[in-house]
């Protein structure tokens, strides 16, 4: 039965969850489909363990990122692992022709797969075994992404870089079978410029993922990670989002996130994980980026209370809200700004973001919009709910001189004290009508 998960906040503000979003839960990996987010997780047993306890999997949903349900979760008790079993590692989830499958990492040995008719289940022990199973290669066959190439063809990723034994090992890519339950071929190496991928000659890394984004392939471990424009490889030029822990990375709503867990309070206990969102941006050479602003806050007053509130959540209160936090875009882009940071840019008629959640809005506002203009004319509307929704104010967008200079341009607004959804939304004929930086109350 599904259930909605209640969080205690950490913030004095009603009715909003930030992060942690699921406490108690480890290894998370996003998918989204038909406008929804899915986390497949593991659930560890309790803060007051010293030694790691995963006890069962789960997968949660939400469509704002705020509320998450529990859609249902698989009991080893339910499987051929049986009873007692408390090594439920990372899983991912994956779909083709109207069936869902669920790939979990039995502790740090082998695969297994559960089918559902649904994508939170109940996923089902199909196999009545592993599915990728321990000694199946020089590898270990666990934590597996399953990655889904543009022509629709699964493959799965699984193992750790680094050594084992006498054998200078990989992480491993297989393709998956019409039947998704089996591979079809051979696993083949994911292969690293750095002798040892992630790891070092004392310790292999787990914790991998595997993406792609605008022709690249990304290979990660936590938040480092190596590209290559071959699905196979080699992959180099390590670099770091800035953000920790077992992660993943998926884009919503043209937004794109960085999902990951981490030891937060009050626990304090690295047996006992949470399941933390934040927002990522890719640089225009490719690099990600974990948004540091909004990790860190923007004073040291204010230390981390954008991440405490959590991604899809705003306030008047800030001193301002960066326009690449928006929860949803279209017709515009997200790329870097020369101010440094990232902005919103190659806005036309039309284009609008949205930003649900904005509390602590006194009545009768003045928005003041961080922008540079070097295009005559436009006009920027504020409106409420939708883009189509009431009109709350405007105001026209002014040349500034250049793409490189920036203006603080105030809009008053008509609105209600409180908490609103608000929606940008830009008129104009230009094909580019301003560069947003930010904006504040």
């Amino acid at each position: 039965m599904k259930q909605t998960l209640l969080m205690l906040l950490m913030l004095p503000l009603a009715a909003r969850a930030g992060n942690p979003i699921i406490p108690g839960y480890a290894d998370p990996h996003m998918k989204i489909w038909d406008g929804k987010m899915y986390l497949s997780v593991g659930k560890d047993e309790s803060p007051a363990l010293k030694r790691f306890s995963m006890i069962h999997w789960a997968v949660f949903s939400s469509t704002n990122l705020v509320d998450w349900t529990l859609e249902s979760k698989v009991d080893p008790a339910d499987t051929y692992l049986g009873a007692g079993y408390n090594r439920c590692w990372a899983s991912d989830l994956a779909r083709k022709d109207g069936l869902y499958y669920l790939y979990t990492s039995n502790g740090g040995e082998e695969t297994s797969v559960f089918r559902a008719e649904q994508p939170g289940g109940p996923f089902r022990d199909i196999l009545k075994r592993p599915m990728l199973a321990k000694g199946m290669s020089i590898n270990h066959e666990y934590d597996p992404t399953v990655f889904t190439e543009d022509d629709g063809q699964h493959y799965i990723v699984f193992g750790r870089d680094g050594q084992l034994g006498d054998h200078l090992i990989h992480y491993q890519m297989a393709k998956l079978a019409d039947d998704m339950v089996s591979i079809d071929g051979k696993p083949r190496d994911l292969m690293t410029t750095k002798p040892y991928g992630f790891g070092d000659k004392n310790r292999a890394r787990d914790h991998q993922y595997f993406h792609k984004h605008n022709g690249i392939y990304y290979l990660s471990c936590a938040g480092a990670y190596m590209t290559s424009t071959n699905r196979y490889g080699p992959f180099d030029n390590e670099r770091h989002t800035g953000q920790n822990g077992h992660s993943s990375f998926a884009e919503y709503n043209g937004q794109w996130y960085h999902c990951n867990e981490w030891t937060c309070e009050p626990h304090g206990v690295r047996q006992y994980r949470q399941v933390c969102l934040t927002y990522l941006h890719y640089k225009d050479n490719g690099d990600m980026v974990s948004d540091p602003a909004f990790l860190q806050g923007t004073s040291v007053a204010k230390e981390g209370i954008h991440y405490r509130t959590g991604v899809g959540n705003y306030s008047a209160s800030w001193d301002k809200i960066e326009a690449e936090w928006f929860f949803k875009i279209s017709g515009a882009v997200k790329r870097e700004s020369p101010a440094g940071g990232f902005e919103i840019q190659q806005v036309r008629d039309g284009s609008n973001l949205h930003f649900p959640n904005v509390a602590d809005l006194p009545a009768n506002a003045t928005v003041t919009l961080q922008l540079a203009s070097a295009n005559p004319g436009g006009r920027i509307e504020i409106r409420k709910d939708s883009p189509s929704g009431s009109l709350l104010g405007s105001c026209e967008i002014p040349n500034t001189g250049s793409w490189s200079r920036y203006q603080a341009v105030p809009c008053p607004l008509k609105n209600e004290a409180g908490t609103a959804n608000l929606v940008l939304v830009f008129k104009g004929g230009a094909d580019d009508l301003l560069h947003l930086d930010w904006f504040g109350f």
